[in-house]
């Protein structure tokens, strides 16, 4: 992936400030510049206020609602623009803004092409699994439904934090195109982070967190993984056993606050899945880790490695 922008998604809240604050510490680590956008929603003003067919009052008055609430989010976007903009040159930061109207997601989507990372902030919340969640309907916030459409990887900030010293990227399976875990390390190597590596194996007995990096399945994992991914040789890998992948994760993720943990998701039928098989935007809501990167398929999708594995075996 060659050296762009990044992309920071802006609103008013403290985490899109945390998330202002880790991208430009990226920035300045990287020599990369950070553009801002902020969407004017104004479809989903009128989605509060429109009717198809007028009922007691006739369109009239919402119509007028409409413009006045769509001038007051245009002057709250503007003036958030351009403070944003002033704090980012004090902090000597290089980049564009941009105020755009249409649909969040889209308008976001539409500018993530043109970038090299996105990064959005995100309220947590504060519950750790569906069964703590209560809402018979859970509505998607932006964040979580980024994860299912962004063309680029996704940065979720959920509380401030630092630069990490440590990037750590979580598996629970081999199929994972070589060309995503090529990117992850070179994104590592450009934020000069050490790399590493976890690979989970679901057992239904045994002690979760077992390190099996010497048995005979741990040796296969590791030995498949630097054949195909040279550059892993530089990384830490480890292959540890769990009987609750949902606890695990959220042990793993609470364990250093100075790593940044790394889940790559697949695309199958237009379909998307983290490597553990869960949908990306769960992760996201139960989840409570300061930074989430969900680092997404290339768009030129390569072989499996283990459909590689096969290929270079019977050669």
């Amino acid at each position: 992936m060659s050296k762009k922008a990044i992309l920071l998604g802006l609103d008013g809240s403290a985490q899109s400030r945390y998330a202002a604050e880790i991208s430009w510490a990226i920035a300045k680590s990287s020599d990369r510049p950070v553009n801002a956008q902020h969407v004017v929603d104004s479809l989903a003003a009128w989605d509060f206020l429109g009717f198809d067919i007028a009922g007691f009052i006739g369109s009239g008055p919402y119509f007028a609602a409409h413009e006045t609430m769509r001038n007051s989010l245009y002057s709250i976007g503007q003036n958030l623009v351009d403070v944003y903009k002033t704090l980012s040159e004090s902090s000597g930061v290089p980049g564009e803004t941009y105020l755009d109207e249409g649909t969040t997601i889209r308008e976001l989507c539409w500018r993530a092409k043109d970038h090299e990372l996105v990064i959005l902030g995100h309220r947590s919340t504060g519950m750790g699994s569906p069964d703590e969640d209560k809402r018979k309907i859970p509505r998607r916030s932006v964040a979580e439904t980024l994860t299912h459409y962004c063309p680029r990887p996704l940065l979720i900030v959920q509380d401030r934090c630092k630069l990490w010293s440590k990037m750590r990227i979580v598996l629970s399976t081999s199929q994972i195109p070589s060309t995503l875990l090529e990117s992850c390390l070179s994104f590592a190597s450009s934020l000069n982070i050490t790399p590493m590596l976890r690979y989970l194996f679901t057992v239904e007995h045994g002690h979760s967190g077992e390190n099996d990096l010497t048995a005979p399945d741990g040796l296969r994992v590791v030995t498949d993984l630097t054949r195909l991914v040279p550059s892993l040789s530089q990384a830490k890998i480890e292959v540890k056993t769990t009987n609750n992948l949902n606890n695990y994760l959220k042990a793993d993720a609470e364990e250093d606050q100075d790593t940044l943990l790394v889940v790559p998701v697949s695309d199958v039928a237009g379909v998307r899945r983290t490597c553990f098989g869960t949908p990306p935007d769960e992760m996201v809501r139960y989840l409570n880790h300061p930074a989430i990167l969900f680092w997404m398929e290339e768009n030129e999708i390569s072989q499996p490695i283990e459909s590689k594995v096969s290929s270079s075996a019977q050669s």
